[in-house]
């Protein structure tokens, strides 16, 4: 791992000079700065505010990367990984990210700086190409795990819902409320979960004789104004059941359905997530068990942490609350 010894060696200057320089105590020129902070990204230079941690593999922080707070089902997570982990004495950080890869990555540059102990990333960014970052991370020893990323056994130690049964389900619900034109929004295309929640939801309708109509599939990248603009479009190509990929969401599609002409139809709404938000607006959604997500992912992480993995993925079931809500 590069030094500042390095780093003043590649740049021409004095290592006290770099070592205040990256502390905040001085200024230099500009281009003597752009000039060191060429060097950090090159050297890949991590600043280490633990050496005593590091030395005595005893850090006791723990990261938690999430794409938005936005998202209340994040949040809910979050809150079960804190409990199980501060009971243990660790000490949490928070990263958010915007749902951006590139973002997620600066976060993983803060990590290394940190030395935490271990790291946990909840579902996977926009522009995702490869875990590179993350095997950086566990080279370094700083152990990590995914929450609602990889939705099968892979070299990432990882606690997911089942998206893929969770659309199946979806689609029972539906259909037992007596919808028989169902359409989708999921998140992004490409995404594992919204492919996993398209597969479910098309194969389930299949062995029913129906099917879903490629006009009655949306995606909304999280965004509330998108998510109105996908209602308004599936109420007006008849869709009678909707399955959303968010509570969140689902408060964006019942604000366009209060309003003339849509408030004279019936759709049933089904959402996923069964957060705080579902509860409130006393709709009906698909339960992620974000309790069992969050409190799995972090004794997981603890398994690995104190070199004792027992489990490398585990698939957490879904299952529907039913309120009985139509929009």
């Amino acid at each position: 791992m590069a030094t500042i010894k390095d780093i003043a060696q590649r740049v021409g200057v004095s290592t006290c000079t770099v070592s205040r320089y990256i502390n905040g105590k001085i200024r230099v020129r500009e281009e003597t700065a752009a000039r060191i902070d060429q060097a950090i990204k090159d050297l890949d230079y991590y600043k280490n505010y633990s050496a005593v941690s590091l030395k005595t593999n005893s850090s006791k922080i723990i990261a938690l990367i999430i794409p938005s707070l936005k998202n209340l089902l994040f949040a809910e997570i979050a809150e079960n990984v804190v409990r199980v982990l501060e009971k243990q004495g660790y000490t949490i950080v928070t990263f958010t990210t915007d749902n951006q890869f590139q973002k997620e990555k600066e976060a993983v540059r803060k990590l290394m700086e940190l030395r935490v102990a271990g790291a946990i990333f909840i579902t996977l960014p926009y522009g995702y190409t490869n875990g590179d970052h993350i095997r950086l991370l566990e080279k370094q020893g700083i152990q990590c795990l995914m929450i609602n990323r990889f939705f099968e056994e892979n070299e990432f130690t990882s606690v997911s819902t089942d998206f893929y049964q969770g659309a199946r389900l979806a689609v029972a619900y539906l259909l037992g409320r007596g919808c028989r034109r169902l359409s989708l929004v999921s998140g992004a295309p490409g995404q594992p979960q919204s492919e996993a929640y398209v597969e479910g939801f098309r194969e389930a309708l299949t062995e029913k004789g129906l099917e879903l109509e490629s006009n009655l599939i949306k995606y909304c990248y999280y965004d509330e104004e998108k998510m109105q603009d996908v209602t308004r479009e599936l109420i007006g190509e008849g869709a009678d059941g909707l399955f959303c990929i968010s509570d969140y969401m689902a408060l964006a599609a019942l604000e366009v359905t209060e309003h003339k002409p849509f408030r004279s139809g019936r759709v049933c709404l089904l959402s996923s997530g069964n957060t705080r938000f579902a509860e409130l607006g006393n709709f009906s959604s698909l339960d992620h068990k974000a309790r069992d997500l969050g409190r799995t992912g972090a004794e997981m992480l603890l398994e690995k942490i104190e070199g004792r993995p027992d489990v490398q993925f585990v698939l957490i079931q879904p299952e529907v609350v039913d309120r009985s809500a139509a929009i």
